[in-house]
């Protein structure tokens, strides 16, 4: 009988750990790009929580924003966006999601490129940061000009890359999702 409900517990935490992981999904730029509609290179000016409710909940979310002023990188234009994240310390309240940035990558001040995204459903929110901590990354300057950093494998920015080097990619990213959509 205790062998039984060993078994039957460990194929429902293994049922569950199982789907769990499978929400976390590897993005590369040719991705990230196909799947967003403005990556911002600039400079974050304004960061605000606010606590709201999603679209069909009862339950008040907390969400941080950010205000990036800066180049469209994928129009050339200049642009100064609003996206938020789930997360975030609101009236000394703070609510963690898994996938929200650490605080030192969205301070006031930090240049960063960020990917963005319109989203349905979230309440008062209309922009997001898109895949959370895998959608924003910090620019630091070199001797050979601005480098954006990379965050690893499966991520859009997986190694750390100068910016000329990142607009090459994102053009020949726009180019295949234009091809795509043919």
């Amino acid at each position: 009988m205790k062998l039984a409900r060993l078994l039957t517990a460990a194929c429902a935490t293994f049922a569950l750990v199982g789907t769990t992981l499978a929400c976390i999904e590897a993005m590369d730029l040719n991705k990230m790009v196909s799947k967003t509609d403005l990556a911002v290179r600039g400079t974050i000016t304004e960061v605000r929580t606010e606590r709201s409710f999603m679209d069909n909940s009862d339950w008040p979310r907390i969400f941080t924003y950010l205000t990036i002023e800066g180049e469209n990188l994928y129009t050339g234009e200049s642009t100064s966006v609003e996206m938020a994240f789930m997360g975030g310390t609101y009236e000394g309240v703070t609510e963690v999601c898994s996938t929200m940035p650490a605080a030192s990558d969205y301070r006031i001040g930090n240049k960063v490129v960020a990917f963005s995204g319109k989203v349905k459903g979230w309440g008062k929110v209309e922009r997001v940061l898109w895949a959370g901590y895998g959608g924003i990354y910090r620019e630091v300057d070199s001797r050979k000009g601005a480098i954006v950093l990379g965050r690893g494998e499966d991520f859009a920015i997986e190694s750390n890359i100068t910016l000329k080097e990142l607009k090459t990619n994102i053009t020949q990213a726009l180019e295949a999702k234009s091809e795509a959509k043919r």
